[in-house]
């Protein structure tokens, strides 16, 4: 997969600046010269290639062997958060981002007896199709972001228990607020407003987790609570806290985030 990579983005350049130009915007300034920010850029190519192996692992290496790996090769990181918060009984919203093996993060899960609903966005209608096979093996409830009633139906789902998988930096997704205003990447940008709402249409509880490639075909899913970290600005509410906690993950691990061609979707108010 490394040297279809490779090959994919020599005979497409211009595909490869897509991720090129916003990493050097955002973390070009931390790269003391020229052959640091070379490194760093293979870095993060590297990862965007793992994201699609994972991806033709998910779609093809079949449920039982799937199973397998993620219950031996999956760590659960403070997973006493997640079951504290299930205890609550209002549902939990399970933010995570475009970071680390965030395909494998639903099946993990699942696959360790968790109810499970994930909000999911379909290029092709074959690609629905078949994500909707694997997520009915799985044992998954897939909500389809492109149906008009996909917040109802996530609200039914936490209300039920369930924990819901939403992704946090689905720039194209966002629910603009335009009194909520913060810091994102040096930009100053509006706030998405979804996990507030979902939150205060439910009630349920909040938790960030992220699903990290810790060498050797192993994986961590560090649960956390983001407002016991990096502070957000105050009265922002909860999408600020996990936009900043995110930011924070990035910046420390950047060969793991692989949505770097979507930061030009930021709209950044002028100052």
């Amino acid at each position: 997969m490394q040297l279809l990579g490779r090959i994919y983005f020599t005979r497409h350049p211009c595909e490869r600046e897509r991720y090129v130009a916003p990493l050097k915007e955002i973390l070009g300034f931390r790269a003391a010269a020229a052959e640091d920010f070379d490194s760093l850029t293979a870095r993060v190519l590297r990862g965007i290639f793992d994201h699609y192996f994972e991806k033709l692992l998910n779609a093809y290496w079949g449920i039982e062997r799937m199973r397998r790996m993620l219950l031996r090769d999956v760590e659960l990181v403070h997973e006493d958060l997640l079951a504290e918060a299930l205890r609550e009984g209002g549902g939990v919203i399970l933010n995570t981002a475009h970071f680390g093996a965030l395909e494998f993060l639903p099946a993990a899960l699942a696959f360790r007896g968790y109810p499970v609903t994930m909000m999911a966005r379909f290029k092709t209608a074959r690609l629905r199709k078949t994500i909707r096979r694997l997520a009915g093996e799985a044992g998954l409830e897939l909500l389809d972001a492109a149906d008009s009633r996909i917040l109802p139906r996530a609200i039914s789902s936490l209300r039920q228990g369930s924990i819901l998988i939403y992704q946090v930096d689905e720039i194209s997704c966002w629910r603009p607020c335009h009194t909520k205003v913060m810091s994102f990447f040096g930009r100053r940008i509006r706030l998405d407003r979804t996990v507030e709402l979902l939150q205060r249409r439910t009630g349920a509880a909040l938790l960030l987790g992220l699903m990290e490639r810790v060498g050797g075909g192993r994986y961590q899913l560090n649960f956390e609570v983001p407002s016991e970290h990096l502070p957000a600005p105050t009265g922002l509410g909860p999408d600020a806290q996990l936009i900043k906690r995110v930011e924070h993950y990035i910046y420390s691990f950047p060969e793991q985030w692989y949505n770097w061609k979507d930061v030009v979707l930021l709209d950044p108010l002028a100052i």
